[in-house]
Parts: C-alpha cells; structure tokens; sequence
C-alpha cells in the first residue's frame, strides 16, 4: 500500500498510485492490449501514469519499446517509426498516425487509469538479460535521429547502482526527477530505478509546472527528499526567485542535469535549499551510457566538489581518459553495464563512438584540476583563435556570473582572418555588451572578444533542457537553415525565426 508513483498532470491536478495499484494496473494494461507474441511498441505519451503504466507491461514482458515526445511533428514520428518498426502504438492522438494494416494504433483512452480491477497476475516469460530493452531517439547532425538500443540486465543493474551510490535512494525516498519520459532521465531516474528500489517517485507532465507553482509548496506538500532538475530550469527559477531561503524543508539531495552546472548557478541553488554544505549531484551521462558517468554523491561535501564540478566516476572499476590540467578528450576506458547495446539504424555511426583502442568517445573535452573533474563543452564547442583553445562552457559559466544574465550560449563560427571568431547569444532583461566584452578581456585576453553578441528571448532547447549549440552554430553559418539538420525535439521551434532574424540584422 506504500505509494509509488504520483503524478502531476497538465492541470495541475495531483494523483497517488500505490504499489499494489501499479501491480494491478499493469497486469490490466497488458491483458488489454497485449497478446503472448513479442511486439515492438511505441509510446506516445509525456510523463505520467499512461507512460509509466505502458513501460512497466513493456518490461514486464520483454518487450522492445520506445518512447517518443508527445508534441513531435509528424515528419520527426514517421521518420522514427520507419527506424523502430513498431507493431503497436499507443498514443492520446491516434489521427496523427498514418493509418497502416502492419501497424496497432491504440488510443490510451481505451483503457481505464483511474480504474483498479484486482487480477491474478499471468505467467511471465524469463528473458535475456541481453534483450532488447528500450531505443531512445537522439538528434543526429546528419539530420537522420539515432535509434541508441539499451539491453536489459546490464542496464537495470546500473540503474540501481547509480540511483543508490550517486543520489542516496531508498526505499524511504520520494524522488522528483523534471523529466520527460521520452529522456534517458525520464528512464532512469523518473521511473525504473526509484520503482526497483522501493522508492516514491514524482512523474511531471510538463516540467516547466514547476515556474508556474510555489516550488516549495510542492517540496513541502510531498515531503521531497531529492529534487532533480534541468540546469536551464534552475536558471530559469533563478531569474524569476525572490532572494527568501528555504530553511524547514525534508529535502536531502539537489542533483541537475542536462547542461554544465556554473558555479554561480549551483551556489545560488544549493543556498536557496539551504543545503550550501552539500554538493550537488551535478550528473555527466548521454542517452548512450544508460544513466551517470560522473557527478558528485549525495553525501560529498561543497568543499569537496564545488559547484560546477562533476566529482568522480560512478565507481573504481569504470575508468576514463587520465586527466591533468590540460584539458584532453573525455574517453571511457573499461566496460561499464549501462552502455548501449547498438544503434538501430546505423553500424557505421556506431563505430564513430569507439577509437582504435576500444575506448568510448564522448565527444566532450575535460580536465581535472585538484582532483576534481570539469567538463568544458563539446569538442565541436572548442574555440581556437590564434591558437587560444576556450571551451563554450568556460565562457559561459563566467558569463553566467554576470548579473542580468539569465541564459547564455558561446559558439565558434569559421572567421577567414581569425580561423574562428566567438559569437555569444544571451537572455538577458538589459543590453550589456560593455560588461560582457570586460569579463571576456578579463578573464581570456583581447583574442576572445566576441564578434557578435545576440539579445533573444530565448535559446533553443531540447525538452530536457538542453541549450541546442549546433543549431546556433548552423544558423549562424547559414540563416536559411533547414536541410539536413534534425531539429525535431527542439522545445521552442518558434525561436529559430528570431535568432535567423537577428542573425540577418547583425
């Protein structure tokens, strides 16, 4: 009778499932709409019980599924159904869907969540631990997603691992992870790794509830012990938050995800909490490692890892590249049981993630520094100018530090004099262009003064919260912008008119 899940719908209007209620409801689900052949099933749904409900029977039956945003276009879900070759789809809008005689499509209003019919539990199949669990769609840069396929043993035994090492989850715990399901968050750390262990957790269908909520009401109604959110959110809650700290809270853990954690930003939200004392649970995954690579633990000291840093390894036997205070390319060098299984649609694409020793590319550059490891941006982020390297990060967490500014992106744009020049986009409430040209000055040399400096209202995100730098980057190179670049789970599309315009006028 403890509850599982609660969730938080688009209303606003807040419901609590026991475990016995997820049972019964699952054993109901899959009597309803799954036969005993192994099917392949797209879900069409954002965080809540409808997609908790439909993964919980896909798992239970070994079945291969694969979750897809709710408020995708039609072109980004037929390309991913023509990739995934689903059987059945379950979804809330079945007339999007092309019609097809090979193809199930089942609206989720055929089924009853509010309903619980006690039912004796069917006979479940054993399968491998190297089964097909889930796919996960990625943006590729060749405009094509990547179908990222994650197997089952391996992945669940990670799942647990990261949940109790990094975030300190038990059975006592009550989680809120601001994740869409369609994320490997919303996989992870919404879902599958707080129900093995025991836990409570917290499922939002829009994340952004929280701005529009008193987040402390919230903390305080549903006694959270860890609240994990997108760093542009907590940007976000920054911006628009009062300077009162919370002090009587049940909160114990502060994890962020999605974007580099600035200092800034990590001060400010650990003493808002009034948990300054303690570090954040900064995480460093990507869909293709199943869960966290690195990041602090819930029990590590701010002195131990200062804001900004993503601490250690998830344990002793994962090794990564040997870092110094030269920043290098960030490589896993041993097995770890969370990565991924294959691509679907594409072995050549899947070899681009290893280099010739059997390494694991992550395609970020890091350094450590006093044992501390710092990730600084992509290695497509790095900017060289007159042979200076600066990670997009680095100039975005001292910019950050700049009061007025709410969001802000550095990107690298090929420059016939220079090599490449730096443009910096900003969310900002006032024009500051003297300030951000002295920060830069200050903190790099004359070398790194940017070429342009863009005011918009806001930077292109994905639903997880990542700031899109390579749409920035392609637009800035060519305003007309549409071929070959995979722009379907970007959150806000209608910026890309702004930043194309603003891009014209400069």
């Amino acid at each position: 009778n403890k509850t599982a899940i609660i969730t938080i719908d688009k209303d606003k209007s807040l419901k609590k499932y026991s475990f016995q209620d997820v049972h019964l409801l699952t054993l109901g689900f899959e009597k309803k709409f799954f036969n005993r052949k192994k099917l392949r099933v797209i879900i069409h749904s954002s965080a809540g019980i409808e997609s908790a409900i439909s993964m919980l029977a896909c798992l239970k039956n070994g079945f291969h599924f694969c979750v897809i945003f709710e408020d995708l276009e039609k072109i980004a879900i037929n390309k991913r159904i023509g990739i995934f070759k689903p059987d059945l789809i379950l979804t809330h809008s079945p007339n999007i869907f092309k019609s097809s005689s090979k193809i199930k499509i089942i609206n989720f209003k055929k089924f009853n969540f509010k309903k619980i019919i006690k039912l004796k539990d069917t006979k479940v199949d054993y399968y491998s631990s190297n089964n097909s669990l889930f796919t996960l769609f990625t943006s590729g840069s060749t405009g094509e997603p990547k179908g990222v396929v994650h197997s089952t043993g391996g992945y669940a035994l990670f799942t647990i691992m990261t949940c109790k090492t990094k975030f300190g989850i038990k059975e006592d715990s009550i989680i809120l992870t601001a994740s869409d399901a369609g994320w490997i968050n919303g996989h992870t750390y919404s879902l599958i790794g707080p129900l093995l262990i025991g836990s409570t957790t917290v499922l939002l269908s829009k994340p952004t509830f929280l701005l529009q909520s008193k987040i402390l009401m919230l903390v305080l109604s549903l006694k959270l012990t860890i609240l994990y959110l997108p760093v542009t959110l907590i940007r976000l809650l920054r911006a628009l938050a009062n300077k009162k700290q919370f002090k009587k809270h049940s909160l114990k853990t502060l994890g962020s995800m999605g974007e580099p954690l600035a200092k800034d930003v990590g001060t400010w939200f650990a003493e808002k909490f009034n948990l300054k004392k303690k570090a954040i649970v900064n995480t460093y995954y990507q869909t293709e490692t199943g869960g966290i690579i690195c990041s602090p633990s819930f029990s590590d000291s701010s002195i131990k890892f200062p804001h900004g840093s993503i601490g250690n390894t998830i344990s002793n036997h994962v090794k990564i590249s040997s870092f110094n205070k030269i920043k290098k390319e960030f490589k896993i060098l041993s097995a770890w049981p969370g990565c991924m299984k294959k691509l679907l649609n594409g072995n050549l694409e899947y070899q681009k993630y290893w280099d010739k020793n059997g390494n694991f590319r992550m395609f970020d550059l890091g350094a450590r520094v006093n044992k501390k490891i710092y990730i600084h941006g992509r290695i497509d982020d790095v900017i060289n100018i007159r042979g200076h390297r600066i990670g997009s990060e680095e100039i975005e967490t001292i910019l950050l530090g700049v009061k007025g500014v709410v969001e802000v992106a550095a990107i690298a744009i090929d420059d016939e004099l220079e090599g490449k020049s730096i443009y910096i986009f900003l969310v900002s409430n006032k024009k500051i262009d003297s300030i951000i040209e002295k920060k830069m000055i200050d903190n790099f040399g004359t070398f790194a003064l940017p070429k342009k400096i863009i005011y918009l209202s806001e930077l292109p995100k994905t639903r997880s919260g990542k700031i899109l730098r390579r749409i920035l980057r392609k637009i800035s190179d060519d305003p007309t912008i549409t071929k070959n670049t995979d722009i379907s789970t970007i959150l806000n599309k209608s910026v890309l008119k702004e930043i194309k315009k603003k891009i014209i006028e400069k």
